[in-house]
């Protein structure tokens, strides 16, 4: 009997198993909260997944693909179990839906800032590699034959548009639902704290900027692409990007043209670690910033987004960035609006704006691989309250005080900096003003004395003791 009980129970295991991978290779159909660029199709017998954007359709099955349906230009049997990468973003969505075992090949392995991935496993993707992947996450459809898809690596899309292809890659892995579940948290996070910031009082400027060198020819831009407008505006920033130049190599037109910004984002590719600021502002044209008179340069408010970082020093935004756009919009908001939330880390947001670089290797003290953040989302309360920061409250540390040339002047945003010269106006102002009625008063207490001393008053004139009662 015990036999016959041992034998049932390992039956029902197995059917249990088995379930579990008839599970695995259920079709769940989902709905999609944005405009993404592609379309999930369900069938019995398998699913289709429409790139719009680059036209490409594929054909998910789970046992035997399918015959006589038009249009399929791949097909991929699913769920997957080996993924290979050339796109930091790929690696990010395997991470947020749990499934960074899968990544198994990369085109360059050395550049994944992902501190929970096997660096033993994972191998370089070469020709000899492909073949040994089931899909390969790339830049387009044709990088690697029959087994490449394309994800978006650029910012046409806006952040959400762009976080939703999360739902892309778990059709793969038949994980629609999890992938469902998660971005819509991301998405009502994101919306929440969008909607907080839209009662702002003095809504500063904001700029999103890159020089590039194009064969010897500078180039410099202010960036109006989708995902960098709708962050900006999500911060309560405002900007007027109309500005941006026909001629992109004209460079004073490019510093009339943001002059009027309280902050700017870099996303210049900058090379001298260490000395990143005095190559911005040279880049830039900025010889003299702070006689500038310009007010994010006197502020010194410049920022980029790779303060997080592997330890060789690769930005961590591409692969994990754009998965969670309600992180990144909170960290823009933190130095925007910083008592909006102080109590927010930032992750991504890196101050030029002087000479420390204090970038962040991302390792077990900041991500746990057991718990990671990447796919735990806090829940945003909804306020119609917040009006603006006002002046930067933010700690100190923040913004050292450091005595570099290209980097002197206050730690504070270019509002405050506005708000203290006006006190300090409004302080040299009363001290003229107390000066000068005491310089009047003297003046009438002497003539006072005087005409006391030449008058006749009780046969004696007033000495100067006495004659101060009358000033």
């Amino acid at each position: 009997m015990r036999f016959s009980a041992l034998a049932l129970s390992t039956a029902v295991a197995l059917v249990g198993n088995l379930g579990i991978a008839l599970g695995d290779c259920s079709f769940d159909e989902i709905s999609l909260q944005t405009t993404p660029g592609f379309t999930i199709t369900i069938d019995k017998e398998y699913k289709i997944l429409e790139d719009t954007i680059a036209k490409v359709k594929y054909g998910l099955y789970c046992d035997s693909q399918p015959k006589g349906v038009d249009g399929v230009d791949k097909w991929f049997k699913v769920p997957v179990s080996s993924v290979g990468v050339r796109v930091p973003i790929a690696s990010g969505f395997l991470e947020a839906l749990g499934h960074r075992d899968a990544l198994t090949a990369a085109d360059s392995p050395g550049n994944l800032t992902n501190i929970c991935l096997d660096a033993s496993k994972i191998k370089s993707l070469d020709s000899d590699e492909q073949a040994n992947v089931d899909v390969v996450f790339s830049t387009d459809a044709a990088s690697d034959g029959d087994k490449s898809v394309r994800l978006p690596t650029d910012d046409s899309l806006s952040p959400l548009q762009k976080a939703e292809w999360i739902k892309f890659v778990a059709a793969f892995f038949n994980d629609e639902k999890s992938s469902d579940s998660l971005f819509s948290s991301i998405s009502d996070a994101y919306n929440c704290h969008w909607s907080n910031l839209q009662n702002v009082a003095h809504q500063p400027h904001a700029y999103w900027i890159q020089y590039a060198d194009n064969n010897g020819e500078p180039s410099y831009n202010i960036i109006d692409s989708s995902y960098q407008k709708s962050l900006l505006a999500g911060a309560g920033a405002t900007n007027d990007t109309s500005k941006a130049l026909d001629d992109s190599s004209d460079l004073t037109k490019f510093q009339n043209a943001i002059k009027d910004a309280d902050f700017v984002i870099d996303q210049t590719n900058l090379t001298e670690y260490g000395k990143r600021a005095t190559e911005w502002y040279s880049k830039f044209g900025y010889s003299d910033p702070q006689n500038s008179g310009v007010s994010f340069l006197l502020s010194r408010n410049i920022w980029r987004t790779d303060k997080y970082t592997s330890k060789s020093g690769v930005s961590n935004f591409p692969e994990f960035g754009y998965v969670r756009p309600d992180l990144v919009l909170q960290d823009i908001i933190s130095v925007i609006e910083p008592t909006y939330d102080a109590g927010h880390t930032r992750r991504w947001m890196l101050w030029l704006g002087g000479t420390n670089e204090d970038t962040v290797a991302i390792d077990a003290d900041n991500y746990d691989c057991s718990s990671p953040w990447i796919s735990s989302v806090t829940k945003c309360t909804a306020r119609s309250d917040f009006t603006g920061s006002g002046p930067d409250t933010s700690d100190s540390s923040e913004k050292p005080d450091d005595s570099d040339k290209d980097n002197s002047g206050s730690g504070s945003s270019g509002r405050t900096g506005k708000i203290v010269g006006g006190v300090v106006g409004a302080f040299v102002f009363v001290v003229l003003g107390i000066v000068g009625l005491h310089y009047f008063n003297r003046h009438r207490r002497n003539a006072r004395i005087q005409a006391l001393r030449q008058s006749d008053f009780g046969g004696e004139g007033i000495n100067l003791h006495d004659a101060r009662r009358f000033s």
